[in-house]
């Protein structure tokens, strides 16, 4: 697995170094960090320590699949409420159940690392249109 800040990319990586990474995210030099398997799956963490949003890509070629990972439950998108989360690459305009603590962070960067997937009671608002070239 490959691990990616804003910095620097890191190759040989363990629990330990991935977790050091996600704890020094301030929002504004160190905005985002990536940690992608050699399939071309990646889950992506951007924003401070106190507001944190993940995006989780699934890399089955020619295909792929891209979403914003939140907790709680699914709201019609009548009722759902935006935050912009300030970040060195920008705001990222996300629902209010996708803004995560760092807690909630390190478990699902924890998941991806140890098994390649990402924890099950986790919602996934499919994205993948916005990221897909016209």
């Amino acid at each position: 697995m490959d691990l990616k800040t804003q910095k620097a990319e890191l190759k040989s990586i363990n629990w330990n170094s991935i977790k050091t990474e996600l704890n020094k995210l301030d929002g504004i030099e160190n905005g985002y960090l990536t940690l992608a398997n050699d399939k071309g799956d990646y889950i992506q963490c951007a924003g401070n320590p106190s507001m944190l949003t993940v995006e989780y890509r699934m890399n089955s070629k020619p295909n792929f699949k891209h979403y914003v990972l939140g907790k709680g439950k699914d709201k019609s998108p009548m009722k759902v409420s935006w935050i912009a989360l300030q970040n060195s690459v920008g705001p990222i305009m996300v629902h209010e159940e996708e803004v995560l603590n760092l807690k909630d962070v390190e478990l699902i960067f924890k998941e991806f690392f140890e098994n390649q997937t990402i924890p099950s009671e986790l919602n996934k608002r499919n994205v993948t249109k916005l990221h897909v070239e016209k």
